[in-house]
């Protein structure tokens, strides 16, 4: 049985092409740290905006303390003001993340936006609003970053010191 030339430089340009793709593949770079903190921030703002506390909670660690609570503490608070309704949008202003190996530093300046209760264009325009500032401290655990601790105040409270 003779193979031809041609099949046989024909399967070295394939062998050649797939493990340059490997190889491309293999060495891109990812998302940086900073760009996967600022994800799960986006991530946990859609989750509060569309009344998912329970995909918020996944952002925030076990050890998690802040605000004088724990993580259960912070869920219940979370999940009652979520499921209240008070806001229909939540939508960062300004975000700022500072990594230093595997601890995180983010603030987060986010506005809370009530909207109407009407009917048409005029239900849905923002009655209200409020901007708070997030100072968050993260960590990395094996399942990615992690909120660990956190502390929050109104922005205009910042203004007045």
């Amino acid at each position: 049985m003779r193979i031809s030339r041609t099949l046989v430089v024909a399967f070295l340009v394939a062998l050649v092409t797939g493990g340059a793709l490997l190889a491309w593949r293999g060495l891109r770079a990812g998302p940086s740290d900073e760009d996967r903190i600022r994800a799960l921030l986006d991530r946990a703002s859609r989750a509060v905006e569309e009344k998912r506390p329970g995909d918020l909670m996944e952002a925030v660690s076990e050890r998690f303390q802040g605000e004088g609570m724990g993580r259960r503490e912070l869920q219940q608070f979370v999940t009652y003001n979520t499921l209240r309704g008070s806001w229909n949008a939540v939508i960062p202003v300004a975000t700022r993340v500072h990594v230093d190996g595997d601890r995180a530093e983010a603030v987060v300046d986010v506005a809370l936006v009530r909207g109407g209760r009407g009917e048409g264009i005029a239900g849905r325009l923002p009655e209200a609003g409020d901007t708070w500032r997030l100072e968050a401290g993260l960590e990395r655990e094996k399942e990615g970053w992690r909120v660990v601790s956190a502390r929050w105040q109104r922005a205009s409270d910042l203004t007045a010191r």
